[in-house]
């Protein structure tokens, strides 16, 4: 009875890990956990990558004029690419991440947006973190994409800057099954 009290927690501790690898979670939306590269993640936290089918992106702005995505049903296809480090243990507020989000309109094949024209896929950054003036969502406006869809998958390529906040992640390339 006594191991009986002791196995309790290790059953505890084995029952929180996290789920890695490939996530289906409903026929509209893949997760795909990535591996660590260096032109993509940064070594010191973990990216994945969710591609929302049947959806739209439309940014909105709160009260106070600052901008948030909103994901809605409808015929293109939604690309975010997330960013996570995890803050030291204790800590309520310790953690970072960069949420990168834009759309491909339905039908597309392959996309080439520079600059200007990366606002015809609504392409967004987020930065949430304990950094006061510093986190919340911004237009990308800088950068180079480069996206070749197909039936099997999305492979896209991003390079960008954002000019009013600072950025860990400035160069994104994968490759995503549907």
């Amino acid at each position: 009875m006594k191991a009986f009290y002791f196995l309790i927690p290790l059953f505890m501790v084995n029952a929180c890990q996290t789920q890695t690898g490939t996530v289906i979670s409903s026929e509209n939306t893949t997760i795909k956990q990535m591996d660590t590269k260096p032109t993509a993640c940064p070594e010191e936290g973990a990216c994945s990558v969710v591609v929302h089918k049947n959806k739209t992106l439309k940014i909105q702005k709160d009260d106070t004029g600052a901008l948030y995505p909103q994901l809605l049903d409808g015929a293109n296809t939604v690309v975010e690419y997330t960013y996570l480090k995890e803050g030291p243990a204790g800590t309520a507020d310790g953690n970072y991440s960069e949420t990168i989000q834009f759309e491909i309109p339905a039908n597309t094949e392959s996309l080439n947006k520079e600059n200007a024209s990366l606002s015809d896929v609504k392409l967004l950054y987020g930065k949430q973190c304990f950094c006061r003036g510093e986190a919340g969502y911004y237009p990308i406006t800088d950068g180079k994409l480069l996206v070749e869809k197909s039936g099997q998958g999305v492979i896209f390529d991003l390079k960008f800057k954002v000019n009013e906040t600072s950025q860990v992640v400035t160069h994104i390339a994968e490759a995503v099954k549907l």
